[in-house]
């Protein structure tokens, strides 16, 4: 099921749209390219401390998490 989840598109994941389009302009297209992404990663590129929360608020809510969060 974990595998099926990641293999989505990150559209599927209930956050904000300006989130979404700064992961997509980094190439981070599917939940699995979010999932190896660390917070430090996200922050370097650019994310807020409150944007990279919601974005692991919701991964949680699926099972999942950024990289070294578990």
């Amino acid at each position: 099921m974990e595998d099926k989840i990641k293999k989505q598109s990150i559209d599927r994941l209930n956050i904000s749209v300006s989130i979404l389009e700064g992961l997509k302009q980094n190439n981070i297209i599917k939940i699995e390219d979010l999932c190896k992404r660390s917070k430090k990663e996200l922050k370097k590129l650019g994310f807020l401390q409150n944007e990279i929360n919601e974005i692991n608020i919701e991964l949680q809510l699926l099972g999942l998490a950024l990289k070294n969060t578990l």
